[in-house]
């Protein structure tokens, strides 16, 4: 049975190309592979992951009016994903994400084309705030401007808010909002371009975890990849390791650790649990050729956790 738990999300949808290489990268040269093309996007990632979790989703995103446009909305039709408070342009093409995976299914380089998320301006998201008001939990991730995150918060004010930091670049525009969240993922990066701080060494990651702390955020998870997670509230710091997985493609892993976390919080489980779902589902997404695996169901991240 669905929980029927609303959770509301704004954030990118954008149609994912990813090039699987057969042997070594070889910079400046055609590598011989294989192509694979998906619908993506962060905000989407996390919403068809918690689609498949039993969450009521509602998804405000951009989309165009392009053959790939069409892909993505019928998409989202069909995974139970509600888009109808998104933004609809006409004569616009739709958001893509390139991205170049090495010898190890690891990303190596990735383009994104996302100039349309430049269309949302805080009119109409204002012109949705009933909508989004009315979830349990709402959703932001720094694909949207900074303008864009301030007005959400500062309209609601008494809201649960998570927030996926998406870039090391793009992960600046939550600087101004830090306060206001009460579950930060972001990974190594991200938190070292956001704090200025260094991340060499396990306690420099620990005092990471402890400036977003000192910046009101009331539960940061910092993701290593293979190195597991540091996160931390304000009784104490922790780290856990990542559980082991047969990598086929990491694209989309942050996406559903982030799932994870919410899926747990939901059961108010503790934030020692909550990291180990995040884990569960991160090592799930991990073992299929897409960004969110569609085996993602409560009983396999349980099965994870065992």
């Amino acid at each position: 049975m669905p929980y029927h738990k609303k959770i509301s999300i704004i954030g990118a949808s954008n149609v994912d190309i990813t090039g699987f290489t057969n042997k070594k990268l070889i910079y400046q040269d055609a590598n011989i592979g294989n192509m694979k093309t998906a619908a993506g996007g962060v905000g989407r990632n996390i919403a068809e992951n918690l689609a498949l979790l039993q969450f009521n989703v509602d998804l405000i995103s951009v989309f165009g009016d392009d053959p790939l446009s069409h892909y993505i909305i019928d998409y989202c039709n069909k995974h139970q994903i509600n888009i109808a408070n998104s933004l609809f342009l006409e004569d616009a093409s739709a958001s893509t994400f390139i991205a170049i995976m090495d010898e190890h299914n690891d990303l190596a380089l990735g383009i994104s084309a996302m100039s349309i998320f430049d269309q949302l301006q805080p009119d109409f998201i204002l012109s949705k705030l009933p909508h989004i008001a009315d979830a349990d939990l709402i959703v932001l991730e720094t694909n949207f401007s900074e303008e864009i995150l301030k007005t959400i918060v500062d309209n609601l004010p008494k809201h649960h808010f998570v927030l996926d930091t998406v870039s090391g670049i793009k992960s600046l525009r939550a600087l101004p909002i830090l306060e206001h969240l009460y579950i930060l993922k972001t990974n190594l990066i991200e938190a070292e371009m956001m704090s200025g701080l260094p991340s060499k060494t396990n306690e420099d990651i620990e005092n990471l975890v402890r400036w977003f702390l000192q910046k009101g955020v009331k539960n940061i998870f910092i993701t290593l990849g293979e190195n597991g997670v540091y996160y931390g509230h304000k009784e104490g710091i922790y780290h856990q390791k990542a559980i082991a997985s047969n990598v086929i493609n990491t694209i989309g892993a942050g996406d559903s650790f982030v799932a994870g976390l919410i899926y747990a919080d939901s059961q108010k489980k503790d934030i020692h649990t909550c990291a180990l779902y995040g884990m569960a589902a991160a090592s799930l997404t991990v073992q299929h050729n897409e960004a969110v695996n569609p085996e993602m169901r409560i009983e396999n991240l349980e099965k994870k956790i065992k």
